[in-house]
């Protein structure tokens, strides 16, 4: 540990330097958008002066940004805790090129999975990366993408369609349900049939004149 601290210096000192490496990426990365939310900093119960607390951050590169717009029409969301000497809740959004590759479009870090956090991420997602209509946004069913997707102010409502994941439903199941492990195939199975169902009546109502 005082090796890496040497070479990269401490938690601290990295902190520290956050605001001009979050400059410096917007510097030198043409396209890349950062927004960060700061709190104030309290002490004996009064705000101090002239100090902020980061609270969440939100960035996204520039040929993320302009490669979605040759990728299909769909965005996964998802959460992972971070480890260390912080906790914290890393939020990625991921979608898919025409080979079926994972393609990433933005990240957020934040204390973790609530509404607020996830409003936050959605709302800067739909202004700054993915403002294309139809979209797919696909989640688990945590309740607090739920209600953040469900939030006009976040601005997916209109023009978009919410999906859960398959694999996390597959998942769920099995986890009430020990002894059924040979259903899942069957289950996803029958998920991807009813999708591509859905799929072709959306397209025959949208295309057939």
């Amino acid at each position: 540990q005082r090796a890496l601290e040497m070479i990269h210096g401490n938690w601290e000192e990295s902190y520290a330097k956050l605001s001009k490496l979050l400059g410096a990426l917007q510097s030198c990365v043409p396209g890349a958008v950062v927004v960060v939310q700061t709190e104030s900093v309290f002490e004996g119960g009064e705000i101090v002066p002239g100090k902020r607390m980061l609270k969440r951050v939100f960035w996204s590169f520039g040929p993320c940004i302009n490669g979605f717009a040759y990728c299909k029409l769909i965005v996964q969301v998802d959460g992972t805790w971070l480890y260390g000497k912080y906790t914290g809740t890393l939020l990625i959004a991921t979608t898919q090129d025409g080979a079926n590759h994972i393609f990433p479009i933005a990240y957020t870090i934040v204390v973790g999975e609530t509404t607020s956090a996830w409003g936050f991420f959605l709302k800067n997602l739909r202004r700054h990366v993915t403002p294309q209509i139809k979209i797919s946004l696909i989640s688990d069913r945590h309740p607090s993408i739920i209600s953040a997707y469900n939030n006009p102010s976040n601005l997916w409502v209109q023009d978009t369609s919410h999906f859960f994941c398959l694999r996390h439903i597959a998942q769920n199941f099995l986890r009430g349900n020990s002894n059924c492990k040979h259903l899942k195939k069957p289950l996803m199975l029958a998920g991807e049939n009813l999708f591509y169902f859905f799929v072709k009546l959306y397209f025959q109502s949208n295309f057939i004149t």
